[in-house]
């Protein structure tokens, strides 16, 4: 026996199929909350930090990957190729392999290749993922190589950026120890012994304060300090970051809105937070009374409702110009 849709029924049918194909291909646009934050499941790129010293004309990269393992097992054997390619040719100049290991589930690994560069330019770094020699993942990062100042111009330092690390939770989770890494610049020339002191304070009266030897940074040169901290993960800091060049002030920045420890749930993650000069305004988020209402059209979910009752309107208009015209042969 032969099945079918009959001719009285066969355009509602057919809007039923297409409502259902609307509402699919819309849900796939809607993004929601726990998309901003989504998770790989697999082994991958976290970070690529590039650090430069000037040598010569030109400069050593030192370039350090961040290999993130967020599968429930630990992964084989892992490596790293980095080339250093010149963005005005596209040629690569230098080029290096270095082994990562295995990276333990859920955990993070890092490894250091210094290269160089023969002269100034704009350089893109590439670096390629490899598990057994299988391309994982490539990802790609710029740095600009400066010409060497002059002995005679005084250092610029300038703070960059700060990594945050969490290493482990202590004292049954009520604690964490957390690696502090602001990144500074040297714009200027040859820096006499720079010291780093980072403050994570909670309040007027709470602070907790600890210091880096940065030693001397030659001019054109990047470097990072590195500082531990044990907070409560509770509160919420504002991280200030001084450095100090013969025990005179000579770079102060911070974090423009204070972290919260107890948002960060992962160990040996990397979180990166932009450092700005101190006193500079920071623009607030708007309040829920300076938010405008949205309009209809901006109302989640209120193009598809208006989509939806269009056809449904046209489903009418059919079936009812049907039923007039049985009506017209009858």
């Amino acid at each position: 026996m032969r099945y079918g849709i009959s001719g009285s029924k066969r355009p509602l049918f057919l809007c039923i199929i297409a409502i259902s194909l609307i509402l699919t291909s819309f849900s796939g646009c809607i993004d929601t909350p726990g998309d901003l934050y989504r998770e790989y499941d697999q082994v991958f790129i976290q970070d690529i930090d590039v650090m430069s010293t000037p040598q010569g004309e030109g400069a050593i990269l030192t370039v350090t990957p961040y290999i993130r393992n967020d599968e429930s097992s630990d992964s084989s054997m892992l490596s790293v190729k980095i080339n250093v390619i010149d963005q005005s040719t596209q040629l690569i100049v230098s080029e290096k392999n270095i082994d990562m290991g295995y990276v333990k589930a859920e955990s993070m690994a890092y490894n250091s290749a210094s290269l160089q560069v023969m002269e100034p330019g704009e350089y893109i770094i590439e670096v390629q993922l490899f598990e057994d020699d299988r391309l994982l993942e490539e990802r790609g990062t710029f740095v600009t190589v400066k010409e060497k100042p002059s002995d005679e111009q005084p250092a610029r330092i300038k703070l960059t950026d700060m990594n945050l690390v969490i290493t482990k939770f202590v004292n049954s989770d009520r604690e964490a120890v957390v690696d502090i890494s602001p990144g500074v610049y040297n714009e200027g020339g040859d820096s006499k012994s720079l010291n780093m002191i980072v403050t994570a304070r909670v309040d007027p009266y709470t602070a907790y304060t600890e210091s880096d030897e940065l030693g001397i940074l030659k001019g054109s040169s990047r470097v990072r300090g590195n500082v531990r901290f044990v907070l409560p993960r509770t509160e919420e800091y504002t991280f200030t970051v001084v450095v100090e060049e013969n025990g005179q002030e000579v770079a102060i920045s911070e974090t423009p809105m204070p972290v919260k420890l107890d948002e960060i749930y992962k160990i040996d993650v990397i979180n990166t937070y932009q450092l700005v000069e101190e006193g500079t305004p920071i623009v607030e988020e708007a309040t829920d009374e300076a938010v405008e209402e949205p309009s209809e059209d901006e109302t989640p979910g209120f193009q598809i409702l208006m989509t939806i009752s269009a056809i449904l309107l046209v489903a009418g208009i059919v079936n009812r110009k049907m039923i007039s015209s049985k009506k017209q042969r009858k």
